[in-house]
């Protein structure tokens, strides 16, 4: 290889790592997705869950009891996509052996799932009315809500957070007709737990930074195997939808930059004696496989152009014979 050519790839290769970088990712408005970075998305929270585990990741796909992980998470944030049987059963066998299972929802597919994991709770299907913004309380704090139901029925389970004493499911709050609802609850199910939120809101990225520290202690899965989230039953997400993102790469070293020039060096020398060599082996192997052949050629052609010199000026043909054979020694 040349000098100029070395320093062509060189070029080459630095320019290829300093050029963006082109990272396929998945682009939507679906309400909740974890890929909407818009307000009503809650892309801010999955990173959150990815920072306290890596082990975090989006399903896209049709999925199975078999594809999940055991002390696993799962999350379904207000799904518009409906279960199917057999679905909701490998749900109920992901529960039943030791994992979590989170449903949040207020008006959409949530209670299909507990309706077929034999839960009595339910989602109000009327909203939640609170005489100021809604607010959701728990033993420390609070967390601001937009879009609340409540969790409704009666059954085993342990409230985590309740709404403001001052509101109301379907009407308006009025005096004497104010009450305090569960907004979310955890409750038993075989060897694992499900958790029921009735504003899934609470994820969204325009809320985040308001209840960003109730969601980073209460969903603290750093020592799960993995954390799912649902995203195959959002109507607006699917493998269509996939689209391109590009990362720039600004932060290359003057250090990477000599290792990167080094490598290529070896390359090249190297690439010089492997060259060599192939000549070498080539030349090599024409010479076992026709070397008498062509042998016989230049024998034939020599004598032809000693025959023609000889006559073209009248030289003595043995003379010239002598001569050549001299010099080929």
């Amino acid at each position: 290889m040349r000098t100029e050519h070395f320093i062509l790839l060189t070029l080459l290769l630095v320019g290829f790592i300093t050029m963006p970088v082109i990272t396929p990712t998945i682009k939507t408005t679906q309400p909740y997705s974890v890929f909407n970075r818009e307000e009503n998305g809650c892309y801010k929270f999955f990173k959150l869950m990815y920072s306290i585990n890596h082990n975090t990741k989006p399903l896209i796909y049709p999925y199975s009891r078999e594809d999940l992980k055991e002390n696993s998470v799962l999350f379904i944030i207000s799904p518009d996509v409906g279960f199917t049987k057999d679905e909701v059963e490998d749900l109920k066998d992901y529960v039943s052996s030791g994992n979590i299972l989170i449903v949040a929802d207020n008006f959409r597919r949530g209670n299909d799932i507990l309706k077929h994991l034999n839960i009595s709770y339910r989602f109000s299907k009327n909203p939640l009315y609170d005489i100021t913004k809604p607010i959701g309380l728990y033993s420390n704090g609070y967390i601001l809500l937009e879009n609340s139901s409540a969790i409704l029925g009666e059954d085993k389970g342990t409230v985590i957070m309740y709404s403001s004493k001052s509101s109301r499911v379907g009407e308006y709050p009025e005096p004497a007709k104010e009450s305090s609802y569960p907004i979310i609850i955890e409750k038993n199910h075989g060897k694992g737990k499900i958790v029921l939120i009735s504003d899934p809101t609470i994820f969204k990225n325009e809320l985040f930074s308001y209840n960003r520290e109730f969601l980073k202690s209460y969903f603290n899965y750093s020592e799960k195997n993995a954390i799912y989230f649902d995203e195959y039953h959002h109507s607006d997400v699917n493998p269509q939808n996939i689209v391109t993102i590009v990362i720039r790469s600004n932060n290359i070293s003057h250090e990477f930059l000599s290792y990167l020039f080094t490598v290529v060096l070896i390359i090249t020398v190297l690439s010089r004696e492997i060259l060599k060599l192939l000549r070498f082996l080539l030349r090599k192997l024409v010479d076992t496989l026709l070397g008498n052949t062509f042998k016989y050629e230049n024998e034939l052609s020599i004598q032809k152009v000693l025959e023609d010199v000889s006559k073209k000026y009248h030289l003595d043909k043995s003379t010239l014979y002598k001569i050549v054979n001299k010099i080929l020694m």
